[in-house]
This record gives C-alpha cells, sequence and structure tokens, in this order.
C-alpha cells in the first residue's frame, strides 16, 4: 500500500474550504481524490514527555501539556473537542492550539460515535457533543445515541428524553417508548401518551413535540 503524502498548510485550507462549500457529486469527488493522496488525519505528537495533536500539516491544535490524548479524528473534525488525560482523568480540550480546557478532568474514558461523546464517569453515562459541551450529565445507566435530534437515556429501569437544539427534559419516569412514523410514543404508569412542548406527559396528540424528523 502506497504512503500517503503529507499535505502543505496551504493545501489543508483548500481542503477545509472544499468541505464547507461541497454540494455537487463533483465536488465529493475531488475531496475523496485528495483523501485517497494525503493523509488528512490529525496526529498525537510527544514533546518532553507529554504528549499533544497537530493537524495533518504540522500545525499546533493541542500543545503537548497532557499525560495522553484519548482519540484523533479526520481534519473534517478539526473542531471537535479532544479528549485528553491527566492522571487518570480525561477532560476535554479545544483545538485551539493553547491548550485552553472546555471541561475538568472528571471522566474515567468517553467513547466518540457519530459526532457525539458518550462520557463515562463513576459507571454512570453521559453525553457531550463534539465541542465537549455537556448535553446530559454522566448520572444516568445508558446514554444513547441520538437518533436524529432525539437522545434517549435510562436510569433504574425507566427512560428519559431530551431533543437537541430545544431547552427541553424530561426525568426519566417513563416505563417504555417507541418510535412510530417518527413519533416519540411514552408510557407511563401503564398509561400511553406523548411529551409537550414544555417536556411533560401528555394523552393528547396534538400537543405532541417529541419527534424524530428534526
Amino acid at each position: 500500500m502506497t504512503e500517503k503524502k503529507t499535505p502543505t498548510i496551504e493545501q489543508m485550507a483548500d481542503y477545509r474550504q472544499m468541505y464547507k462549500t461541497a454540494v455537487l457529486a463533483a465536488d465529493f469527488d475531488r475531496i475523496q481524490a485528495f483523501e485517497s493522496e494525503y493523509d488528512v488525519f490529525t496526529k498525537v505528537y510527544e514533546e518532553n514527555g507529554m504528549m499533544g495533536v497537530k493537524d495533518a500539516a504540522g500545525e499546533v491544535l493541542v500543545p503537548a501539556m497532557f499525560d495522553d490524548v484519548a482519540c484523533t479524528f479526520t481534519d473534517c473534525c478539526r473542531g471537535f473537542a479532544i479528549p485528553v488525560v491527566k492522571g487518570a482523568k480525561l477532560a476535554f480540550a479545544a483545538p485551539d492550539g493553547k491548550g485552553t480546557l472546555v471541561s475538568e478532568f472528571e471522566y474515567d474514558s468517553v467513547h466518540f460515535t457519530d459526532g457525539f461523546y458518550i462520557l463515562i464517569k463513576e459507571g454512570k453515562q453521559g453525553l457531550a457533543d463534539g465541542c465537549g459541551q455537556v448535553l446530559i450529565p454522566a448520572t444516568m445507566d445508558k446514554v444513547y445515541v441520538p437518533f436524529n435530534s432525539l437522545v434517549v437515556y435510562e436510569n433504574e429501569g425507566k427512560y428519559g428524553f431530551s431533543m437537541l437544539g430545544y431547552d427541553v427534559y424530561t426525568e426519566t419516569v417513563y416505563d417504555d417508548y417507541d418510535i412510530i412514523d417518527e413519533n416519540l410514543e411514552v408510557i407511563k404508569d401503564g398509561v400511553k401518551g406523548y411529551i409537550d412542548f414544555e417536556g411533560n406527559f401528555t394523552q393528547d396528540e396534538d400537543e405532541k413535540f417529541f419527534n424524530c424528523s428534526c
């Protein structure tokens, strides 16, 4: 397998612009052609025994000031916060070249999936967005990867829900749920219903808010 080339700073700037403006199939063909020739992954680097992250062209995203780095990305995810390690705990650092922390060192591990971070803390789970901003605190038994805008979380056998982009969050008080025709239906105390615009239980179908078409 042929080793991919290291891009220049200028080439990476052009690559990022391609990603921002891509619309046509030909645009995505250009992106794919560039990625087949050039290495576009961010890289962990070491300096004085500490770890940091550089982009594919060698620009520093996170200075080497941490014990370890939990994961890296392709450059199209350049704006994502980067999980860094100090001692036995993880936090998120902004890719601003300064090592600015956007969270405390409090997580035992994190898992990146579909643009979100599943947070693990003392056996509990939470959810953060790609920038490291906490959406669901790590106090749940289970947090599921968002389905479109819907976040489902579970605690002590009960379910709760949140809609990304809206200030609506329910407690974990629901016995079960289902998604029918992209609409969320819930069961509370054996009664089937919905969740309204304020995050409350309702049996009025006209007041339902949560759906998965956002």
